[in-house]
């Protein structure tokens, strides 16, 4: 198989609209309120660490989906009749068609792969973008299908061919730009990989179909998890604080009743009087 082509995205917008004191009980409140801190600590760090991992390929190098889909519900069953091969680089085309249902299970889009023979009249890009649509008005019959289309050259196993995709109306909430550069990733990966051509292709699509369908968090849920944890924090040194105060005072009272007990009482004027009187 020769290596694979330049991409190109050809989509069907165009038919229409898509964070003391000394005594042991304020120790014991700060180990408590630091135990607390370092446990919403762990969350959030959890937290930050699963949402950089979801959404993620197991393979750096193939693009991140950053954001979450809603698997498409076009009422239409699966159709595993979905491969045309022209040249005949697939082994078993009903064997692929069928393992393509995962694709369909999680997104809930119709694949489609038609491998076309050599087409001398279609000598430009744009022509051949245009006979995938035009393929795409002839032959299918809803507007939740993904098309692969491939166009190979006259020496099929030796020259480069062309590649195109054509989405249904239905389908750009899940094969957005985004998820079609992952497509193109898995695509291009495995191409140079040993894999059959049925093996190539229903592991793009299933592969594509995991990462773009996988929920990862939001800007939105972000917010939420820093706010919570600052309030906490928030929270939890106004506790402290409160704690401090309130032992300070306590300590300035118990220090002023001490003072008051533990000072003479003066010597009374009139008592002393009383006394060398009654002498005299």
């Amino acid at each position: 198989m020769p290596p694979p082509p330049p991409r190109r995205y050809s989509g069907r917008n165009y038919r229409g609209s898509y964070y003391g004191n000394s005594s042991g009980s304020s120790i014991g409140s700060v180990i408590v309120s630091l135990i607390l801190l370092v446990v919403v600590l762990a969350f959030v760090s959890a937290f930050f660490s699963k949402m950089s991992s979801g959404g993620r390929s197991s393979d750096s190098s193939l693009p991140a989906s950053t954001r979450n889909r809603e698997k498409l519900n076009a009422g239409r069953s699966f159709d595993s009749g979905c491969i045309v091969d022209e040249i005949g680089w697939f082994d078993s085309v009903s064997a692929a068609g069928r393992q393509l249902q995962t694709f369909y299970d999680k997104t809930g889009v119709q694949p489609y792969i038609v491998l076309l023979q050599y087409h001398p009249e279609l000598t430009t890009d744009s022509q051949k973008e245009s006979y995938a649509q035009e393929y795409y008005e002839d032959n299918i019959d809803n507007e939740a299908t993904f098309l692969y289309m491939y166009f190979a050259e006259e020496d099929v196993d030796n020259e480069v061919g062309y590649m195109c995709y054509v989405n249904g109306k239905q389908v750009d909430s899940v094969m957005d730009a985004e998820a079609v550069d992952i497509f193109w990733g898995y695509l291009d990966r495995n191409w140079y990989s040993d894999m059959s051509t049925d093996e190539l292709f229903t592991n793009a699509f299933i592969m594509t179909a995991e990462t773009i369908m996988t929920k990862s968090r939001t800007k939105t849920d972000v917010v939420f998890v820093l706010a919570a944890g600052f309030v906490i924090i928030g929270i939890l040194f106004a506790a402290i604080s409160a704690m401090k105060t309130k032992r300070r005072h306590e300590r300035e009272r118990a220090e002023e009743t001490q003072r008051i007990l533990n000072t003479p009482l003066p010597d009374n004027p009139l008592s002393s009087q009383s006394q060398t009187g009654g002498m005299d």
